[in-house]
């Protein structure tokens, strides 16, 4: 597999959204930069935190289309003469989703996929967090440099219970 044909079916599926890249990265969540730099090939490798991230933001796009060109750029929500008919009925009586083990380790690695992003997220936002420390740290340096403060005296006091006093002149 080509690492630059992902760059090239990412850029065809935003290109076919009418999406500029910003907006792109925008509904996926994915920073700005981290999205021109797979474009641009800049990065070589596409990880798997950022395509579940276009996954969950575009589920009709297929995976398997976008990461080895195989199939469909757009996966068809309405295939349910095409199913599979060794799947078992995922809803029970009761009419809740219930995942048989058959098909649960089949599709396992989504709820990994999910996971990670999850993670993501969580990461992203104690960056953002950090990032506001830094952010007041910086203003509160900048702000005594704005003011800064002069010595005007120094007082020396002894154990002897005697002082001296100094000033810069």
């Amino acid at each position: 597999m080509k690492e630059e044909n992902v760059a090239i079916r990412l850029k065809d599926f935003i290109e076919e959204m009418g999406l500029t890249n910003s907006q792109f990265a925008d509904q996926c969540g994915i920073p700005r930069p981290s999205l021109s730099q797979i474009l641009t090939g800049r990065n070589k490798k596409i990880s798997d935190v950022i395509v579940g991230q276009i996954h969950h933001a575009f589920p009709n796009l297929s995976v398997l289309w976008l990461l080895f060109g195989e199939g469909s750029m757009v996966v068809q929500e309405d295939k349910e003469d095409e199913m599979d008919e060794d799947l078992p009925n995922l809803f029970s009586e009761s009419g809740k989703f219930s995942t048989p083990g058959k098909v649960q380790n089949k599709y396992s690695n989504l709820n990994a996929l999910n996971d990670t992003v999850n993670r993501h997220k969580a990461t992203v936002n104690n960056v953002d967090s950090s990032d506001f420390k830094v952010l007041d740290l910086q203003n509160k340096i900048e702000q005594m440099r704005k003011n800064p403060r002069k010595v005007v005296q120094i007082t020396v006091y002894y154990d002897d219970s005697t002082f001296e006093t100094f000033s810069p002149d």
